[in-house]
């Protein structure tokens, strides 16, 4: 006989399925053939997309929520068109125009990410402490989605 707690987690993890191949999906479209790199991306997507509504539901409790909810989309924002740019790299040919290109767009993200957190640090005051937390989300990403893939290998392996 199933309790309520676990037909509860049954649909909550249904519906982080239907969301996570939803996000994929979008992904693929958008260029991102590669399925390591699109989870990767889906995992990002998807943690900022949690890490919302809690900074939104918590912003009562000062700025620091909404610091960390501006350092996750900061983040995410960057990483997806760093691994969207690092994707065409790899599997295209080489040329002057493409190493132009990608240079272009990666001094722009940077530009763009300095303009976003001088002025969410010196403007708006946020604490930097949070800020730096939601920055790092991506790091957690990538630690648990290669934890995760190393233990699928071992699991295939085994």
């Amino acid at each position: 006989m199933q309790t309520q707690g676990t037909t509860v987690m049954q649909q909550a993890r249904a519906m982080a399925g239907r969301l996570s191949h939803g996000v994929e999906a979008k992904l693929y479209k958008r260029g991102f053939t590669q399925p390591a790199v699109r989870r990767l991306i889906t995992w990002q997507v998807l943690v900022t997309l949690a890490v919302l509504p809690a900074g939104v539901l918590f912003f009562w409790l000062g700025l620091w929520p909404l610091a960390f909810v501006a350092g996750s989309l900061l983040a995410t924002f960057n990483f997806y068109f760093l691994a969207k740019s690092l994707q065409q790299i790899v599997f295209v040919k080489y040329d002057r125009q493409l190493l132009v290109s990608v240079l272009l767009r990666f001094y722009g993200r940077l530009g763009i990410t300095a303009v976003a957190l001088f002025l969410l640090i010196v403007w708006c005051r946020v604490p930097v402490v949070a800020l730096v937390a939601g920055l790092s989300t991506v790091v957690a990403t990538i630690v648990v989605w290669g934890g995760a893939r190393l233990f699928e290998q071992n699991a295939k392996e085994a």
